[in-house]
């Protein structure tokens, strides 16, 4: 590829862990051992969301570290990721990513391929990556400070996006007040209506 862009495979360019399942009778929801990500219900508001503390385990074997992109990879939630906000136990639902050099990057570039993603499963009824699927995976890795820029560039972008939505949401909030508010008024005989 030209201006020093290569395509690389996962494997070579992050640490992938597959979460295995912890005995059953270790799982708690007391706090007492390891926080466990098994996939979505841990999984906060979208792809960039941070995870959430719900089960734990008494028993950790296959672990990530925080900041880790933790990306389902069983059933119908296949493709779906959210960053670790801490250490944790993974179960067999999810994987986790870390980068060999800038997360961002990883974390943009898995986001960008999500159907991609899903398409990696097999299985008609139950998706599954493989470990090997995800590890062959093509990355495009342009030099970091490209890297850095266009990320930049992607968070920006995206938090202009969800400002313009928030804005959506409550322009739309007070839209329902008003009109409620007229309803009211109008049941009770205040409002007056010209056309």
């Amino acid at each position: 590829m030209s201006n020093g862009w290569h395509a690389r495979k996962l494997n070579e360019v992050g640490e992938i862990t597959m979460g295995t399942s912890s005995p059953g009778n270790t799982y708690n929801a007391v706090g007492e051992g390891m926080p466990l990500i098994n996939g979505p219900v841990e999984f906060s508001v979208g792809s960039f969301g941070k995870t959430i503390r719900s089960k734990f385990t008494s028993a950790p074997n296959k672990l990530c570290k925080e900041n880790d992109l933790i990306l389902c990879v069983r059933g119908s939630t296949t493709g779906r990721m959210n960053i670790a906000d801490f250490d944790a136990c993974i179960g067999r639902g999810v994987a986790a990513i870390r980068a060999k050099e800038y997360q961002p990057w990883i974390n943009w570039f898995i986001r960008y391929k999500r159907d991609d993603n899903y398409d990696l499963g097999t299985g008609s009824t139950f998706p599954n990556i493989t470990s090997s699927s995800l590890a062959n995976l093509a990355v495009l890795m342009p030099p970091l400070p490209e890297q850095r820029r266009i990320v930049g560039i992607l968070d920006e972008a995206f938090v202009g996006i969800a400002t313009a939505k928030a804005n959506a949401e409550k322009n739309l909030q007070n839209a329902r007040a008003l009109f409620e508010s007229g309803l009211d008024s109008a049941a009770t005989g205040k409002l007056t209506l010209e056309w």
